[in-house]
């Protein structure tokens, strides 16, 4: 994923109570983003972008299953990462270049909009692993040419 660079504002370890960030960013009509990476089965990148304070689009990326999704899509996967374990950051932008990223790319829009006030009634208690890879370890040894490496001795 490439995004603007911009002002780190914040970085903690997640799991983290999106909740407050999202009511805290809208105090101070934030524009920017989150990004916030897990690494459970697979390694997993979201980003949830802030238009005014407001919940503007999002995008979520597991290269290794080779996996995304956007916009509306996205947001249970986003939600999902909140409670995993990994780390994120708040980026802080101008307005016109969160404008610009989603000129680029509209799927990352939200076409519903997502009320604060319901925020806690979509985030998972707990976190679900959502991406299962394609290949086993034995087919990834294969795959280069390394298939001794995966066979027990006597």
């Amino acid at each position: 994923m490439n995004f603007p660079v911009g002002d780190v504002i914040a970085k903690a370890p997640l799991p983290v109570n999106i909740v407050t960030v999202a009511n805290e960013l809208k105090k101070i009509n934030f524009n920017g983003y989150i990004i916030m990476s897990v690494n459970k089965n697979c390694f997993e990148e979201g980003v949830l972008f802030f238009r005014e304070g407001d919940f503007y689009a999002a995008m979520v990326e597991c290269v290794f299953a080779e996996k995304n999704f956007k916009g509306d899509n996205a947001i249970e996967y986003i939600l999902n990462q909140t409670v995993g374990n990994g780390f994120f950051q708040t980026v802080q932008l101008v307005r016109s270049q969160v404008d610009l990223v989603t000129a680029f790319d509209e799927k990352l829009l939200f076409r519903n909009k997502i009320n604060l006030k319901d925020l806690p009634k979509l985030i998972p208690s707990t976190f679900r692993d959502n991406f299962i890879l394609q290949e086993q370890n034995e087919d990834i040894l294969n795959k280069y040419g390394l298939s001794s490496l995966g066979k027990k001795s006597d």
